[in-house]
C-alpha cells in the first residue's frame, strides 16, 4: 500500500500589492449626490521561485459594489507566462493574462476577497506586475472620492417683451437606478461532524502487514513487533485500486470497526498530481476526482476520524498537473462530513511552512465542512513541538482543532525524511482532553511501511521488517 513522504521546504515570499480606483463619472448634470466609486486591491505574492518557473497566489479585494462575477486582468513585465491556474479561469495569451472568476467563487461583496494562485515560467527576470483592473477597474487599493456633479446653473429670467417667450422646460435629469443587491447564495449548513467522546478507542485493524508479520514471528521479534502490530493505526485509501474496490475496502474496513465497537481512522491520499511525482507520486484524473470521492465516501459505515489528502495543502503550486486543488478539498472535506467522517484536512508538518502561511491555506479551502487539521503526517517532528505549532496554527485559523501523527516520532526528527535510520516509535493513539485544541494523537503513518526507495527501502507502502523492529527496539515503552 502506497504512503506519502513529507519533505521540508522553505517558501521565498515577495509581495508586490497594487490597487487603483476609477472615479465613477457623472452624467446627469443635476445631480449633486456622490455617486459611488468602485476600487480594489491586489495582493500578489510568489510563494516559490525555481530556475524557469515560479508559484504565485493573487488575493483580490473588491471595495466597489458587491459583484455577482468577476475578472481580473494584468500584463506581466518581465515576459513571465502563466502555466496553470487553480480557483480561477485563465484567458489570455503570452504575458497579457485575464483571470476570471469559477461556477462557485463569483460573488464578491464589498470588502471582500478571492484568491487564486498558478504556476509560471519566467526567463531573465521574474518582476511582479504592479498593475492590475478588476472588471475594467484599475486597482489601487483605495476608493477615491467621488467626483460631485456640478450643479445646474440657473438660467437668467429674460427682460419682458410684448411677447412673452417661455422658458424652456429643463431637460430633466434622469433618475439613478440603484443597482439590485444580488441575492446572496445561501450559505448551506454544514452537516454537524459526529464528536466521538474521550473514552472511545480507535481500531485495530488485524489485517495490516504489522500484524501479520507478529503473527509469524516469534521470540523477542515477536515481542517487538507487538507493539506495532496491536496499536490502531490508519487505514490509507488512493488510486491503486478501481474505485468499487476502494468503496468494497472502506465498507468492510469501517464495518469491522463498527463491529467493535471502535473507532476507524482512514487517510484519503488520491489528489490530482500527488506527492508532485516522487515516490508517492500518483493520484486520479482532475476530471475523475469528484466522482471518486463521491464512489468511495458511499463505502462509510459509522463515524470514521479522516485524514483528507496528507501534503496536498503544503505542496500547493508546487508543480504542475494539480487542477483545482482548493476545490477538490473543499469538496472531499464536504462530501466525507456528509457521509459521516470527522475530516481533518492534512496541513504538512511543523518544519515546512510557516504558522501564518499554513493558516491562509486552510482558510482558502474553508473549514465549514471539516473538523479541523492534521499535522506531521509521515513525519517525525517531535509531539511537543508539532503541537506548539498547532496551536498557532489554530489560533491564527479561528481555533480550529487538529490531530498529530505520532507513529514515529519517540526520538523526534534526524533532518531526514525517507526511511530515516534510528527512529522510534512514539506516544500511542488516544483522544486529548486538556485544554488546548489538539483532539488526538494518532498513528497516520503506518510504521514499518516504507516511505520510498531511499536509504534502503522498498518502495512506497511495502513492509519492511527490518526498519519497524528497530523502531520497536528504540521506543520506551
Amino acid at each position: 500500500m502506497f504512503t506519502r513522504l513529507s519533505t521540508t521546504r522553505r517558501k521565498v515570499a515577495a509581495v508586490a500589492t497594487a490597487g487603483a480606483l476609477l472615479a465613477g463619472v457623472v452624467t446627469a448634470a443635476t445631480v449633486t449626490a456622490a455617486q459611488a466609486a468602485p476600487g480594489c486591491r491586489v495582493d500578489y505574492t510568489v510563494t516559490s521561485q525555481w530556475p524557469g518557473g515560479f508559484g504565485a497566489d493573487v488575493k483580490v479585494t473588491n471595495l466597489g459594489d458587491p459583484l455577482t462575477a468577476w475578472n481580473l486582468a494584468w500584463t506581466f513585465p518581465a515576459g513571465q507566462r502563466i502555466t496553470q491556474l487553480w480557483n480561477g479561469s485563465v484567458m489570455g495569451t503570452g504575458s497579457q493574462v485575464q483571470v476570471s472568476n469559477l461556477g462557485w467563487n463569483g460573488r464578491l461583496a464589498t470588502d471582500a476577497s478571492v484568491s487564486f494562485g498558478f504556476n509560471g515560467s519566467w526567463s531573465g527576470s521574474n518582476t511582479a506586475p504592479t498593475s492590475f483592473t478588476l472588471n475594467g477597474t484599475p486597482c489601487t487599493g483605495a476608493v477615491a472620492s467621488p467626483t460631485p456633479t456640478p450643479t445646474r446653473t440657473a438660467t437668467p429670467t429674460p427682460t419682458p417683451t410684448p411677447t412673452r417667450t417661455a422658458t424652456p422646460t429643463p431637460t430633466p435629469t434622469p433618475t439613478r437606478t440603484a443597482t439590485p443587491t444580488p441575492t446572496p447564495t445561501p450559505t448551506p449548513t454544514p452537516t454537524p461532524t459526529p464528536t466521538v467522546p474521550a473514552t472511545s478507542t480507535f481500531y485495530t485493524d488485524p489485517t495490516t502487514a504489522a500484524y501479520a508479520a507478529w503473527q509469524a514471528a516469534s521470540g523477542t521479534d515477536k515481542t517487538l513487533l507487538a507493539k506495532i502490530a496491536q496499536t490502531p493505526q490508519a487505514f490509507w485509501i488512493g488510486d491503486w485500486a478501481p474505485a468499487a474496490t476502494i468503496q468494497q475496502d472502506v465498507r468492510s474496513y469501517t464495518g469491522r470497526a463498527q463491529a467493535a465497537g471502535a473507532t476507524p481512522v482512514i487517510v484519503v491520499y488520491a489528489i490530482p498530481g500527488r506527492d508532485c511525482g516522487s515516490y508517492s507520486g500518483g493520484g486520479v484524473a482532475e476530471s475523475e476526482y469528484a466522482r471518486w470521492i463521491d464512489t468511495v465516501a458511499d463505502g462509510i459505515q459509522g463515524r470514521p476520524w479522516i485524514v483528507l489528502e496528507p501534503d496536498a495543502l503544503a505542496q500547493l503550486g508546487d508543480c504542475q498537473g494539480q487542477g483545482d486543488r482548493v476545490g477538490y478539498l473543499r469538496y472531499a472535506a464536504r462530501v466525507l462530513t456528509e457521509h459521516g467522517g470527522r475530516v481533518y484536512i492534512d496541513a504538512g508538518n511543523s518544519a515546512w511552512l510557516s504558522a501564518q502561511e499554513t493558516a491562509r491555506r486552510l482558510q482558502l479551502v474553508g473549514l465549514d465542512h471539516a473538523e479541523g487539521f492534521a499535522l506531521n503526517t509521515s513525519n517525525y517532528r517531535t509531539t511537543s513541538e508539532a503541537k506548539a505549532y498547532g496551536e498557532e496554527v489554530s489560533r491564527l485559523a479561528g481555533g480550529a482543532t487538529y490531530v498529530i501523527d505520532t507513529s514515529r516520532n519517540g526520538n523526534g526528527s534526524n533532518g531526514e525524511w525517507c526511511n530515516p535510520r534510528g527512529r522510534a516509535l512514539g506516544e500511542r493513539p488516544a483522544v486529548v482532553n486538556d485544554a488546548s485544541a489538539l483532539d488526538a494523537v494518532l498513528w497516520v503513518k503506518r510504521p514499518g511501511e516504507s516511505d520510498g526507495t531511499c536509504n534502503g527501502g522498498p518502495t512506497a507502502g511495502a513492509w519492511w521488517q527490518e526498519i519497524a523492529l528497530e523502531m520497536a527496539r528504540n521506543t520506551t515503552w
